[in-house]
Formats: C-alpha cells, sequence, structure tokens
C-alpha cells in the first residue's frame, strides 16, 4: 500500500517497467534497521530470501527516487529468481492405482462355486486332450479353488485336472463326487471314494 503522502505524486507515473512489473517491494521505501542481525532474523520468520541490492545513492528526503531505485532492485531480483533452473517443478497427480477387480466367485454361494469348478473342470480336461492345458482357464480354476473351503482338498482337484489320461480323469470324478458327499452331508460313502483316491495317487 502506498503511503497517502506518496499517492498524489505517484499517479501516472511509470517507473520504466511498463505494465508487467514481475516484484513489488514492500514496503515500497527502504527503511533503516538496527542491525544486519535483525533483518536475518526477520527474513528467517518470514522464511524470506535475504538479498544485498547495493548502497542507496539517494537521500531520504527524495522519496519518489528511492522508491524508483527499489523498485528496480526488485525489480532485477525477479529476473534473476524467475530464470532459476533448480525451482521445484508442480507435479502432476498421478492416477489413483485401481482396485484389483473383484473376482467373480465373490458374490457365489458354495454351491455355485462347486457347479462352476465342475463345469472348469470340463472344460481344462478338454483343452488337456488337445495337447497342453488352456491357460487361462488352469489360472480361473485355481482362483476358484482358493474360494472353496480346505475341507473338499479343492487343490488336489485341481492337480488331478492338470493330469493326463485316465488316472487323471478318474482323480479328478473323485474328488468332485467327494465334494458333492461332503457339502450334502453325505458321508457314508466318503470312507470308500478317500480308499480309491489313496490308491490312484500312490
Amino acid at each position: 500500500m502506498v503511503p497517502e503522502f506518496l499517492a498524489g505524486a505517484l499517479q501516472g507515473m511509470d517507473f520504466g517497467f511498463g505494465g508487467d512489473v514481475m516484484a513489488t517491494p514492500i514496503p515500497p521505501i527502504p527503511e533503516e534497521v538496527p542491525s544486519r542481525a535483525f533483518l536475518e532474523a526477520l527474513a528467517e520468520s518470514r522464511q524470506d530470501d535475504l538479498v544485498y541490492a547495493g548502497g542507496v545513492v539517494s537521500s531520504p528526503q527524495q522519496p519518489i527516487i528511492l522508491m524508483q531505485e527499489m523498485q528496480e532492485a526488485v525489480q532485477k531480483y525477479g529476473e534473476l529468481f524467475s530464470a532459476r533452473t533448480d525451482l521445484p517443478t508442480e507435479e502432476e497427480p498421478s492416477a489413483p492405482e485401481s482396485a484389483p477387480a473383484a473376482s467373480r466367485f465373490t458374490e457365489m454361494t458354495e454351491r455355485e462355486r462347486l457347479d462352476e469348478m465342475t463345469m472348469l473342470t470340463g472344460r481344462l480336461r478338454d483343452s488337456l486332450a488337445n495337447g497342453r492345458p488352456d491357460q487361462a482357464l488352469q489360472d480361473e480354476i485355481e482362483q476358484l479353488a482358493g474360494h472353496l473351503p480346505a475341507k473338499y482338498r479343492s487343490q488336489a482337484l485341481v492337480r488331478a485336472a492338470l493330469t493326463p489320461g485316465e488316472n487323471g480323469q478318474r482323480l479328478a470324478q473323485l474328488y468332485l463326487e467327494r465334494s458333492y458327499k461332503l457339502f450334502n452331508e453325505d458321508y457314508l460313502d466318503l470312507e470308500r471314494i478317500d480308499r480309491e483316491i489313496d490308491a490312484l495317487e500312490r
């Protein structure tokens, strides 16, 4: 803010910098301070730069000329500051990481997961018969196995489904049969199924 006693004198005055003033001194006229230590403490408290701009040529009785000299020093400092290459650049905010897609098996009931396991096992066996298992199907059935309780031994079922030949086919059928027996709490035939599984896995 320009002091009232200078306002009239400054109207229409051109300091020689056009309309694009890069920096403005506040206060607009140099003030006498007790010491350099005072300035250093003031700059530190305000987190300001402390710059030596040379001596004052004009006398304190010539405020207009003092303002011109002050503005010239500040303008030069502003130009030098803007030309710095070590200023931190504002980084663009990175796109938020997308949350992993929820598995389609998450919302299924346990019975639906068993039915899905049966379907995927059949498809995986078909792909295996063509020479090699379909990797996408294998990934899917392994993911589904992780959503089933341990009592179903679904990881062993996946291994059986990936085993070529009649032995793998029979093991996969037995594990699926065993899973449905457990789900339906039909325990009478479980011992026979487990014995047959053990015999095939030896």
